[in-house]
C-alpha cells in the first residue's frame, strides 16, 4: 500500500530531447526523489526509486547497463545479469546500499519480478541529471537531460500515459501520483481543498447536523465513521448533513478528476451519556472485533460502578477532571491478527508501527490539537496477551504529518516540541494486570515527579484519558522520552551530538537476561570510557576528578572530558534509594546481576557529562524497610554496566562521600524534596489530580483480572473501585510509609559512610529575610558568602570563607550562604541558605 502526505503540486509537464535509440526499448518511467511514506525496501526505509519499462515484447538482459546522475561518469552503478521481459516493469531502490538480491520479493515491487535491486547512489531532490546507459558504457538508452525539475514530497515524475513510446524525441513527462510496477497516471493539476466541517471536535451535551464542504468546485467528499481514512473507492459521498447524536469519530477527504485529493481531517464527539453506557455487556461496539489475535479482550463500562451512588456523580466530574486523547486509526491496523500491532503486542520497531489521528480534547476553551503521527506498542512486561490495556508510543513524522508536535504538552516549563510521546498505562500495579491490591496509578509518575522537584532534569508526565475510535479505553499517563531530542530540549545544543543510551534489550524466553547496554541515539563510545574509568578504581583523586573533566585538586581541565554529573547521579541515586525501587537501574528479579531501567544521556560537545533519568519506577513504595542501597553485582562488567555501578565504585573516593552527604543535606533536612513533609504534600497534590478519574479507571478496567475475555464479570465479584481499593493503598503509603521512609533511608545511607558524624549548622532567617542566624553544636562554623564551598578539596577552609566560634551567629543574608560545621578534623554536611 502506498500512502501518501497530501502537499499542493503545481502543473508541471516538460518535454525532454532523448538521444535516439531504436533497441533495447527501455525507459526511466517514474521515479521518486523524495520518497517519505510510500514503498519501502526490505530494510523498511523509504528509499528513493527508479522505475524501467521495457515497452517492446521481447526480453532484455540488464547486464552491464548503466544508471547515473552524472553526465560525466556514465558507469556510476551498473545492473547485475538479470531480464526485464517484454511489457515488463522495474523498480530499482536508489538508496546507496548497493546490493541485488534475486527471486526475493518484498511485494511492493512489480508483481512480474522478484527482484530487490539497490544502487550505489541516490537522488537528489532538487534537479540534476538522470541517465539510463547501455552496456557500451557510451550510449544513452534515456535521459532526463539536462536535468529534471525540483521534486515533490511523496509525488513521481516521468512518462505520461498514452504515448508512443517509440518516438522518444518529444515524450512528454510531469508530476504524477506514485504508481511503482504498473502504468503511471495521468499528471496532477491541483490539490483540492481541504474539508471543513461545522462543528468543533470536544465534548458535546447535544446533538446536531453536521455540515461538511470544500472551496473546490465540483470536488466528491467522502467520509468514514469506522476510523479509517476515505479513498475513492472506501467512505460515504457527502450529500446531506450528517446527523450527530452519539460518540461519533469522522474522517473525511475530498476529491476531483485530475487533482490530488484533500488531507484527511479527522474530529472526534464526545457524548458523555454516551460514553458512560458504552458496551455494558462486555461485547464489541460498532465496528470493533469480538477478537484481538491472541490478545484477552476487554469492551465496556461497568455498569455496576456507573450506577452505584458512591461513584455516578464523581464518574461524570472525572471524565472532566482530565484532558482527553483520541486515538483514531484504522481498526484492522490494531486488532487484525495478521497486522494489528494491539492483537500482536510484542512486536516492535519500524515495522510494527501504524498511521494514525491523535487529538487533545479539554473540557473547557483551552486549544488542544489535531496530528497525523504514527504509533506503536511501548512497554515490556505490559505487551503480554494476558494484558488487555496496552501502553502506546506516538511518533511524529512528516511521513504521516508534521515532523514535530508543536504544543505545550507539559506546560510552560516543559518543551513545545516533540519528537514522540509516550501514552503510558500502569502495569505491575494495575486493575487489568499485575497487583491490585497496590494499585494507585502514580508510581512511576511521583518517581519522576521526585527527581524533578530536585531541580534537575527529568521524563515530565501528566495524566488524560484516552478514547479509541470513540470507545472509552481508560486513564493513560504521558510520558517524554529520554532522546537526544530531550537533550535538545531541555539541555541545549544541537540533538545530533547527544548520546542516549540505556539498558540493552532482554530475552522474551528470560526477562533477567539482557543483552547489554545500547545507544538509541549516538554512539556507546563516551559511556565505555566512563565505565572503564571507574572499573579501574576511583579511589584517588587524580581518576576521580579526571573523569569529572578536573585536576586532582578540583580546578577545571579544559583537556580533560567530563563523563559524569555527579549531582545529577547523586540525586538519581537517593530517589532510587528512597523509592526502594526494585526493577532500577538493578533488578532485584534477576538477583542484581542485571540492570534494568535505566536511560542516561550526554552532550559529546559540552562540558557536561552523563545524567540518568527515573524511568518505568513501577516497582517502588513497597516494603518500607526496602534496602536498594547495594553493593550489587550488575555492572562487574560492561555488558551490565549501569549507573548504580558508577556510584558503588565512586564511594571508594572520600571527595565523592562527601559530595553525597551535601546532596543528602539538601534533601532531607530543612523541607527538602524528600523529607515527610514535601513528599507528602506533593503526592497529595497527585493524588487529588486523579481522584475522581479513578472512578473512570474502575469503570473501565475494574473487573478486568477475572473477566472472561469477551463479556463482563459476573455480579458475585464486584469491580475494583476508589473506595474499596485504591483509597487503601493511598492511606498506606501517606500514614505508614512516607512520615517514616526518610528515617530509615538516612540509616542505610549512614552504613555506607556517606553521612557526616558532625551535625550541620541550623539555621532561620528572619521575616525580613535580611539576617540569618546559624547554630553549631560543637566546634567551629565557616561561612562563605560567595556561592564557594567553605571547604576546599583537600579539606582545609577556603581562602574566601569567615570562622566563627560562637554557637550561635547572626550574619546579613547574602544571595546565596554556604555554611558548614568543623570539629575534631571531621567536617559536616553543606548548608546552603538562598535569600
Amino acid at each position: 500500500m502506498i500512502r501518501l502526505i497530501q502537499i499542493f503540486i503545481p502543473i508541471f509537464l516538460i518535454s525532454l530531447t532523448l538521444s535516439q535509440a531504436s533497441e533495447p526499448k527501455l525507459v526511466i518511467n517514474e521515479f521518486a526523489t523524495i520518497n517519505d511514506s510510500g514503498i519501502q525496501d526490505e530494510d523498511g526505509d523509504f528509499s528513493d526509486w527508479i522505475e524501467l519499462h521495457n515497452f517492446g515484447t521481447d526480453s532484455i538482459n540488464l547486464k552491464d547497463l548503466s544508471l547515473t546522475d552524472n553526465r560525466k561518469k556514465l558507469t556510476k552503478w551498473q545492473f547485475p545479469s538479470m531480464e526485464i521481459k517484454g511489457g515488463e516493469f522495474l523498480v530499482i531502490f536508489m538508496s546507496g546500499k548497493n546490493r541485488f538480491k534475486p527471486n526475493t520479493s518484498i511485494n511492493r515491487n512489480s508483481e512480474n519480478n522478484n527482484h530487490i535491486i539497490h544502487a550505489n547512489f541516490s537522488l537528489k531532490g532538487n534537479s540534476e541529471y538522470l541517465g539510463l546507459v547501455d552496456s557500451d558504457g557510451k550510449s544513452i538508452i534515456d535521459e532526463y537531460s539536462p536535468k529534471y525539475p525540483n521534486q515533490k514530497k511523496d509525488i513521481t515524475f516521468g512518462v505520461l500515459p498514452n504515448q508512443n513510446l517509440v518516438e522518444s524525441e518529444n515524450r512528454s513527462r510531469g508530476f504524477m501520483m506514485p504508481t511503482p510496477g504498473t502504468t503511471n497516471t495521468e499528471s496532477i493539476k491541483n490539490e483540492v481543498k481541504t474539508v471543513k466541517l461545522s462543528e468543533n471536535r470536544g465534548w458535546h451535551d447535544q446533538g446536531f447536523k453536521l455540515k461538511l464542504s470544500t472551496k473546490t468546485k465540483n470536488a466528491v467528499i467522502r467520509y468514514t465513521l469506522d476510523g479509517s481514512i476515505p479513498s475513492q473507492g472506501n467512505g460515504k459521498v457527502y450529500k446531506d448533513p450528517i446527523e450527530i447524536k452519539k460518540t461519533t469519530v469522522i474522517r473525511t477527504t475530498a476529491f476531483k478528476n485530475g487533482y490530488k485529493a484533500s488531507n484527511p481531517t479527522t474530529r472526534t464527539f464526545l457524548f458523555l451519556n454516551d460514553i458512560i453506557n458504552q458496551s455494558p455487556d462486555g461485547l464489541p461496539p460498532e465496528n470493533f472485533p469480538f477478537t484481538w489475535g491472541e490478545n484477552k479482550v476487554d469492551y465496556g463500562m461497568d455498569q455496576r460502578i456507573v450506577n452505584d451512588p458512591r461513584f455516578s456523580k464523581d464518574l461524570i466530574k472525572g471524565f472532566h477532571s482530565l484532558p482527553s486523547f483520541s486515538l483514531v486509526i484504522n481498526l484492522d491496523d490494531l486488532f487484525d491478527s495478521k497486522r494489528g500491532i494491539y492483537a500482536n503486542a510484542e512486536w516492535d520497531g519500524r515495522e510494527a508501527e501504524r498511521p494514525c489521528s491523535i487529538e487533545l480534547i479539554h473540557h473547557d476553551n483551552q486549544k488542544g490539537f489535531q496530528v497525523d503521527c504514527g504509533i506503536r506498542i511501548r512497554g515490556g512486561f505490559s505487551r503480554r496477551s494476558s494484558n488487555p490495556k496496552h501502553s502506546f508510543r506516538l511518533f511524529f513524522r512528516d511521513t504521516y504529518g508534521p515532523s514535530k508536535l508543536n504544543y505545550p504538552l507539559f506546560g510552560k516549563k516543559g518543551s513545545k516540541k516533540f519528537d514522540n510521546i509516550d501514552l503510558r498505562t500502569f502495569q505491575n500495579y494495575s486493575w487489568h494486570i499485575g497487583d491490585p491490591e497496590r494499585t494507585i496509578f502514580l508510581r512511576d509518575q511521583f518517581n519522576r515527579d521526585l527527581q524533578l522537584a530536585m531541580k534537575q532534569p527529568a521524563a515530565r508526565g501528566e495524566f488524560c484519558h484516552l478514547f479509541i475510535n470513540g470507545h472509552y479505553w481508560g486513564v493513560y499517563n504521558t510520558c517524554e522520552r529520554i532522546k537526544a531530542s530531550f537533550g535538545e530540549s531541555y539541555l541545549g545544543g544541537k540533538k545530533e551530538n547527544y548520546d542516549s543510551i540505556k539498558k540493552g534489550r532482554t530475552y522474551l524466553k528470560d526477562r533477567n537476561m539482557s543483552v547489554g547496554v545500547m545507544a538509541n541515539d549516538g554512539n556507546l563510545d563516551a559511556w565505555e570510557r566512563l565505565w572503564n574509568i571507574a572499573n579501574q578504581g576511583l579511589k584517588s583523586n587524580e581518576s576521580y576528578f579526571k573523569m569529572l573533566g578536573k585536576n586532582a585538586d578540583g580546578t577545571k581541565n579544559t583537556e580533560y572530558e567530563c563523563l559524569l554529573d555527579v549531582d545529577n547521579l547523586i540525586d538519581y541515586m537517593l530517589v532510587i534509594f528512597y523509592g526502594g525501587n526494585y526493577d532500577a537501574p538493578v533488578s532485584a528479579w534477576g538477583q542484581n546481576f542485571g540492570p534494568n531501567n535505566w536511560y542516561g544521556i550526554r552532550h559529546r560537545k559540552k562540558s557536561d557529562g552523563f545524567r540518568f533519568f527515573i524511568w518505568d519506577a513501577e516497582h517502588t513504595f513497597r516494603d518500607v524497610r526496602e534496602d536498594r542501597t547495594g553493593p550489587f553485582p550488575a555492572g562487574n562488567n560492561y555488558s551490565t554496566s549501569n549507573p548504580q555501578w558508577i556510584w558503588q565504585q565512586c564511594l571508594e573516593n572520600e571527595e565523592f562521600r562527601i559530595r553525597v552527604g551535601d546532596r543528602i543535606q539538601k534533601h532531607f533536612y530543612n523541607n527538602g524534596v524528600l523529607t515527610p513533609s514535601s513528599v507528602i504534600n506533593r503526592f497529595r497534590a497527585r493524588t487529588k489530580e486523579i481522584e475522581m478519574s479513578v472512578v473512570c479507571e474502575s469503570a473501565r478496567w475494574g473487573d478486568s483480572r477475572y473477566t472472561p475475555s469477551g463479556g463482563k464479570s459476573s455480579s458475585d465479584r464486584a469491580p475494583r473501585n476508589r473506595d474499596d481499593d485504591w483509597i487503601h493503598e493511598i492511606n498506606r503509603l501517606l500514614n505508614e510509609y512516607f512520615p517514616v521512609r526518610s528515617e530509615i533511608v538516612l540509616s542505610q545511607l549512614y552504613r555506607h559512610g556517606v553521612i557526616p558524624d558532625i551535625a550541620a549548622p541550623t539555621f532561620t532567617i528572619n521575616k525580613s529575610r535580611t539576617e540569618v542566624s546559624l547554630r553549631i553544636s560543637n566546634g567551629k562554623l565557616f561561612v562563605s558568602s560567595d556561592g564557594t564551598d567553605p571547604r576546599q578539596v583537600n579539606g582545609t577552609p577556603s581562602t574566601t570563607s569567615k570562622e566563627f566560634e560562637s554557637k550561635e551567629t547572626i550574619i546579613k543574608m547574602n544571595k546565596s550562604i554556604h555554611a558548614r560545621s568543623f570539629h575534631k578534623g571531621e567536617w559536616s554536611a553543606l548548608v546552603e541558605i538562598k535569600k
